[in-house]
């Protein structure tokens, strides 16, 4: 948090930032955030990452501020396929955040070389993104650039800490900079094409990209056409929205049969037909020496044993790591839980705190226990005495991991992430 107007930051190399880390490389300067090459005083190498808190106005930089805190804290996934975040800070009122530096490539500079490991890439960038998707993340901007090869040959998934809210800062990077083509719109899913229609960024946008990115391992092209001009990225959307991608390339590749399947339910125009978990992708890829690994002690997998009922964790959002045991919040004898934003015109058993966005309705959600099945269940929307059509849909949705569900309702188990506007809320037994 900020207390005072954020100063401007034009840090160049031998700068010293926050009297701590001399920059040795300027690496990145975008609308929002500038990233570095930075080394401590014992001679460590970091990748620092600043906002741009500066060129916000005032009136906004706290609430940005808290959002990045908030972005961090969520982001803190211990896992071996994930650049690690070392710690944050702030200098002259700007948040910064440190990451681990690991001698690497972009995956960029390998697209349909002798010298990788297709499988094992594969299958490492799945194991990234599924240790995301537990967490309740979603990367949104999973690209060959943002994916590194270590000097051993290890894949470590970067760039996922996105500073301002997730939604926004998607919207100012593929709207701000009409005059250029940006060539990561090639990873875009088709549904962002209007990102001002929806807020809730779920998993399947990260199912797509991957999708990009593996037809362009196995062909050196993108799917959909090249993108350098504008009337290449209008006809690349027209092509993408139509599941128009270039089947051809992969006609006469030795491994059709194992690839084209994949490629099928990954690069669907209809996010509700795309391939929604990575484990049902990781299910199709034949066995070999590359298998997931795991970190001591890590929080990743959700507790699935229930002793005495089931709680939801938040793994995104204004209050991350507060718990919600439901059968401690249940109003009995009714065994309904609604949810919605706290507001003082509607009572809600559990009330989200949402100070930086703006997308969960007032009656969001219901979440039901059936104690003679021993079954939870959330359904979109409430039921309200005063409205003509009695049960109130929410606004932006609710999401069972990346399934948008209705008022007839899903069933939650231990390791479901639940979806209202920006926040994440993961099921968890206790």
């Amino acid at each position: 948090m900020i207390s005072n107007t954020a100063q401007r930051c034009d840090f160049r190399i031998h700068d010293i930032i926050d009297n701590k880390y001399r920059v040795e490389r300027v690496l990145e300067t975008s609308l929002n955030n500038q990233k570095f090459k930075v080394i401590d005083s014992e001679g460590k190498e970091y990748i620092l990452k600043l906002i741009k808190l500066w060129e916000v106005e005032p009136s906004k930089q706290q609430r940005i501020a808290l959002s990045a805190d908030n972005e961090i804290k969520s982001c803190r996934i211990d896992s071996n396929y994930l650049a690690r975040i070392i710690k944050s800070g702030n200098v002259n009122g700007n948040p910064y955040l440190l990451t681990e530096y690991r001698r690497s490539i972009p995956l960029s500079q390998y697209s349909r070389s002798n010298k990788l490991d297709l499988l094992k890439t594969v299958k490492e960038i799945l194991y990234g993104l599924r240790d995301l998707h537990k967490s309740g993340k979603v990367h949104c901007f999973l690209n060959p650039e943002n994916i590194l090869i270590t000097e051993g040959g290890h894949i470590l998934l970067t760039n996922y800490v996105i500073f301002g809210e997730r939604y926004k800062a998607l919207f100012n990077t593929y709207k701000s900079h009409s005059r250029f083509i940006d060539k990561n719109l090639a990873y875009q899913a088709p549904e962002l094409y209007r990102l001002e229609r929806s807020c809730t960024l779920l998993p399947v946008i990260d199912i797509y990209a991957f999708g990009v990115i593996l037809f362009q391992l196995l062909t050196g092209e993108l799917p959909f056409g090249k993108i350098v001009t504008e009337s290449d990225w209008i006809h690349y959307q027209s092509r993408a929205k139509s599941d128009d991608w270039n089947r051809n390339c992969l006609v006469r590749h030795e491994e059709r049969d194992l690839w084209m399947p994949i490629l099928e339910q990954c690069l669907s125009a209809d996010s509700g037909n795309r391939i929604k978990n990575i484990d049902d992708i990781l299910d199709l890829l034949p066995e070999n020496e590359t298998i997931y690994q795991e970190t001591p002690n890590n929080q990743i997998k959700a507790q699935s044993s229930i002793t005495n009922g089931i709680m939801l964790h938040v793994m995104q959002g204004d209050e991350v790591g507060k718990l919600y045991r439901l059968p401690e919040i249940m109003p009995f004898p009714k065994r309904i839980i609604t949810i919605g934003r706290a507001v003082n015109s509607v009572f809600n058993v559990l009330e989200l705190s949402e100070k930086t966005t703006s997308y969960i309705s007032r009656r969001h959600s219901t979440i039901e226990f059936d104690d003679e099945t021993d079954t939870w269940y959330i359904r979109d929307g409430q039921w309200d005495n005063n409205a003509k059509k009695k049960w109130v849909r929410s606004l932006n949705g609710t999401y069972v991991n990346s399934e948008k569900i209705s008022e007839e309702g899903h069933i939650i188990v231990p390791g479901d992430i639940i979806s209202i506007g920006d926040i994440k809320l993961r099921v968890e037994g206790y």
